[in-house]
């Protein structure tokens, strides 16, 4: 285990001048985040070293709300010890009786959790350097993107899993798993900034600091209870079920989105219930064991609706699958890239897009897709109101150009904008209906218009023969 900076313990002015040399040795990029829990910056070390990412995160946190055993525990070396003195029956941080996730996933769990390079304290702050993990934050992509597939949405997940599985084997409690601090990078998902972390206290009644991202953030972080590896399950639940829908926790429809949207497969709805219970004793009670019931939960998922993620995101899970054990859940991750392959092999009938589906899907889309949506449904109103005006007039004030056949024909034509530039596109923003096939979905709506069009071409053709037949 390797020793720890001489810095943190009790630190005297010599090691306070190191520890202000140490810190003067970093120059800071860019700020990436400041709040109550201390200041996030990009740095480089002015002379770097060998072997080391040039980029690098500096994390200063206030004194009082500084855990200086979490961050220990957080490097590398020491959570390997960690894990293998736990092995597979027991963790500090894991709640009585609980079973810590399986090896295979706490050698891999290391991995998504920030290297930390150097740790030491400065008269009123702790601070942590850490590598720089390169990608969007899960925030960023759904709000870019609106909802993840469910195949996406449970790799991601499986992979916070074996992340949170160190960190509880050596009695780490992140307490603020939340979009903001899950990065997706070309491997999967990075936990991040463990600035409120803590280590759990045998015996204690509750949490020293009420910290934590509101709607992620478990009832027993605001002074319920003392928080433990059952905290960040609920935490994680929250999680899953932000990606699947993109709904905001902040909205009252947050938990009816979770349990009733349809972008939500029903297996995965009960185990984002159980995981989000309110009594602790009544969730998952371990990280290993969420994953567990999330790779169960693979076959169950609708793979018409998989998106086509990154090769490495796939790979990542078709190997984490494999490793434990998991066989189905390791062929339908690993070719998660080939949305065909997947829709051949799991043939499904094509639903009907339901209205009731229709404001659900909306209420849960990115702020782009709503955007489209509402432009799409301004022009076909104004279409509607505007071919309404045009075929009273027709009815009801003829000319020798147009009459009541017109206005059958301008009643169809109606009838063809809100399905081709309503209905139909909308759908395909939302992937409803038979635009759930992710794979084609342009192609899907290319056919369907053709169709509507020579509907229309069709009754124009009628109107027409009416016309000579009867004039």
């Amino acid at each position: 285990m390797p020793a720890i900076d001489s810095t943190l313990a009790d630190p005297d002015d010599q090691a306070l001048l190191a520890a202000m040399d140490l810190d003067d040795s970093f120059a800071p990029v860019r700020t990436l985040a400041e709040g109550d829990g201390g200041t996030t910056e990009l740095v480089v070390r002015r002379e770097p070293r060998p072997g080391e990412p040039v980029l690098l995160v500096r994390k200063r946190m206030p004194a009082p709300l500084a855990n200086e055993p979490a961050w220990r525990a957080l490097q590398v070396a020491e959570l390997a010890d960690a894990c293998d003195a736990a092995g597979a029956d027991g963790a500090a941080g894991a709640a009585p009786g609980e079973a810590t996730a399986v090896p295979a996933a706490n050698v891999e769990g290391v991995s998504r959790l920030p290297h930390v390079r150097e740790l030491y304290r400065l008269p009123d702050a702790l601070v942590a350097v850490y590598d720089y993990v390169e990608g969007p934050t899960l925030r960023e992509l759904v709000r870019e993107r609106g909802p993840l597939a469910p195949v996406r949405a449970v790799a991601l997940a499986r992979q916070l899993c074996q992340a949170l599985a160190p960190l509880h084997a050596a009695g780490v409690v992140h307490r603020d798993i939340a979009p903001g601090n899950v990065v997706v990078a070309a491997d999967g998902a990075h936990l991040i900034d463990l600035g409120i972390a803590r280590m759990r206290v045998d015996g204690a009644s509750h949490d020293t600091t009420r910290l934590g991202t509101w709607g992620f953030a478990a009832p027993e972080q605001y002074g319920f209870a003392q928080t433990d590896a059952r905290s960040d399950v609920f935490s994680l639940g929250r999680v899953l079920a932000y990606a699947l829908t993109a709904a905001d926790p902040a909205d009252a429809s947050f938990d009816s989105a979770a349990q009733e949207s349809p972008l939500v497969p029903p297996a995965l709805r009960e185990v984002i219930k159980k995981a989000t219970a309110f009594e602790p004793s009544a969730r998952y009670q371990s990280a290993g064991e969420l994953e567990r019931a999330l790779a169960a939960t693979i076959a169950g998922v609708d793979s018409t609706r998989v998106e086509p993620a990154a090769s490495a995101v796939s790979s990542g899970v078709a190997g984490d699958a494999a490793r434990a054990g998991d066989v189905h859940a390791a062929d339908v991750a690993g070719t998660a890239g080939d949305a065909r392959a997947l829709r051949d092999r799991d043939v499904r009938p094509v639903e009907r897009a339901r209205a009731r589906d229709l404001w659900t899907a909306f209420r849960a889309a990115g702020v782009g897709t709503k955007a489209a949506c509402v432009l799409l449904a301004a022009f076909v109103a104004f279409s509607t109101v505007l071919l309404a005006v045009s075929c009273w007039y027709m009815v009801f004030r003829p000319t020798v150009a147009y009459g009541q056949y017109s206005a059958v024909l301008g009643v169809g034509l109606a009838v063809w904008v809100a399905f081709a530039f309503g209905w139909e596109p909308v759908c395909c923003l939302l992937r409803l209906g038979r635009y759930g096939h992710v794979d084609g979905r342009v192609r899907v709506l290319a056919r369907r218009e053709s169709m509507h069009l020579l509907w229309l071409a069709a009754l124009f053709a009628l109107d027409i023969v009416a016309v000579a037949i009867v004039g």
